[in-house]
Formats: C-alpha cells, structure tokens, sequence
C-alpha cells in the first residue's frame, strides 16, 4: 500500500511538472541556420534552421538567436508564453529588412507538427462573369395599307358584287346571274375600298440614368471638449474593445507594436483609446515609440499631456513634449 501511494505521488508530481512547462519551437522562413539560446542556455551544439526547446520552465523567458552568417545581426527579445502549451515561432525579414520573430502558431503539449508549417498558397481570384443590362424597349407603330377592289359589271344584266374583309374577318361573296336581251350594253364600275392595318416594331430607346444619392457627412463631436481636432472620427468603443484584445493576444513586443501601428493606419484615436494601447506594452520605449506615432492620429489632441500617466520615467515625458513641439 506505501509502495502505491508512492507510485501516485511520483506520478501527481510528474504531470503537474510536465503542465508548467513550455515547448518553443523556432525556425527560419529562408533556411538561413542559427543557435538558439534560452535564458543564456545553448539549445542546439550546430546551427540549424529549425530547433526545439523543451521543457522551459520561466513565463517570460530571453530568446537569443545566433545566425551562423555573422553579418546577420543577432536577436534578443522575451515574452509571455503560458505553461502546457507548444509554441511554433518563424525567424522572417520585415518590410525593413530586419529579422524579427514572428509567433505563427500555438497547441497544446506535445501535439504541434514535427515539421515546420507549411506556408499557404496564395487565393486564386477569378473575375465575375459580366453583367448583361437590357434596355426597355419603346413601341413603334408601323401603318400597313391593304386595298381591295370590288368590280361590278353592266349589260346582259349580269352583276357580281365581291366584299372582301381583312384583320380577322371571313370573306364574303354574293353572285347574281341573269340572262339579258341580245344587243345589250354593258356597263362596268370599279369600287375601291381601302383597310389599313398595324403591326408594331421593337426599336430600343437608351435608358435614363438614375442620378447617384450623395450622403452627408458623418461628423463626430466629443461630448465637453472644445480644443483642437487632430481627426475627425475616432473608433467607437467595441471597435477599440476587439482592437486591443488583437494587439493583447500577441507575444512579442515587435509583433504588438506591429499590429497597434496597423491599427491606427487609417483610423482616429482618443486620448484615452492612446492611453490604453500603450499599456499593452512592457517596455518604455515600446510605450514612448507608439505615443509618438499616435500623437497626429489623436481627436482631441489638446488633451494629448494625459498620456504622460503611462510613463514609469520623466524622461519619456520630456522626450515626448520635445517630440510634440517640434511638430
């Protein structure tokens, strides 16, 4: 019985062990090899384009990664990964020609893909098929002229009548025969009746256009505030709310930092939304680089010096009323 309820401790103590580490899984997007060291710890003993750290046991710990070409500059970041989960990092090259880290995927313990991920294809697009407009169709009328000719003959007392109807109508015909007296005359009318007809062409007419609707518009006014205007809409508070818990998901600083920038590139902030954001980061500089950045991009910017609270030093303060006067 002690030797069980030894096995089961031993046992408890694995698992809960096993549950606050992390896995970290890096590689390159180019090939290019590098060392990986995790907290000052050698991962690999050779450069390699993919390594696997296991078991790590700190929350935040400091990636430093070695590439093998020394004209590479080495990287240096830490960040938050939870206990119990595989974390999978591409090593890429920004739009500045940098090296950053980039996380690219998360699972639980043991159960990410041996191989890196593979990178997906690009959507093929393909044009609509093109609209046919069909114009209305006016009528036309077109007259069409029918003439009959009823004849009616004199002498020996012969007489034909012939009516002749069109459109629908039957035709009728009345014949009387009688027999005349030799050396008789003869005497022929011509009566001409006419009956028209109508048929009707299709002939297009070009449509009217219909005059586009023009909306106002829309224009914000921040409830008490009277001071310059750096822009005119600012996000409404669910569209900041999904934003920031975006820029709060990720891992890295550069990768926050990223997305943050991303955010505000075609929209309006408040004083506050700033504020917020920049609490999203753990380094000063993180904080003073995005005040800069969102300091024309800011509604009511008279009110700009509260973002000053967010500073853990005087110095950001000064740097960033300095920033602010030069502008």
């Amino acid at each position: 019985m002690a030797r069980l309820s030894t096995l089961l401790i031993l046992a408890f103590s694995f698992l809960h062990g096993f549950a606050q580490t992390r896995d970290l899984v890096f590689f390159t997007d180019d090939g290019v090899k590098f060392t990986l060291l995790i907290d000052g710890e050698q991962k690999n003993d050779q450069p390699a384009a993919r390594v696997i750290a296991t078991g790590i046991r700190t929350e935040t710990p400091v990636v430093m990664v070695r590439f093998a070409d020394a004209a590479i500059p080495q990287l240096k970041k830490s960040g938050y990964f939870e206990p119990g989960k595989e974390y999978t990092i591409m090593i890429t090259t920004n739009k500045k020609g940098e090296r950053v880290l980039r996380p690219s995927g998360e699972a639980a313990l043991g159960t990410a893909a041996s191989e890196e991920p593979a990178k997906p294809s690009p959507t093929e697009f393909r044009e609509d098929a093109p609209v046919t407009v069909v114009e209305a169709m006016e009528q036309d009328p077109t007259v069409i002229t029918t003439t009959t000719v009823v004849e009616e003959v004199g002498g020996s007392n012969e007489k034909v009548d012939i009516n002749m109807a069109v459109n629908g109508v039957g035709i009728n015909m009345s014949v009387n025969l009688d027999e005349g007296m030799v050396g008789g005359s003869t005497n022929t009318s011509t009566t001409t009746r006419t009956t028209t007809t109508t048929s009707t062409t299709a002939i297009s007419t070009p449509s009217t256009p219909t005059k586009p609707v023009v909306k106002e518009p829309v224009t914000y006014s921040m409830p008490g505030y009277t001071g310059r205007i750096g822009c005119d809409m600012p996000m409404s508070d669910p569209e900041f709310a999904e934003a920031r818990k975006s820029i709060e998901s990720k891992t890295f600083e550069d990768t926050k930092m990223t997305m943050a920038k991303q955010v505000g590139g075609d929209r309006c902030f408040t004083v506050d939304q700033v504020k917020g954001l920049m609490g999203l980061f753990g380094f000063e500089d993180s904080k003073l680089d995005f005040a800069k950045y969102a300091y024309e991009r800011t509604y009511d910017i008279d009110n700009y010096y509260r973002v000053n609270d967010a500073f853990s030093f005087e110095s950001s303060v000064d740097e960033l009323n300095e920033y602010i006067e030069a502008r």
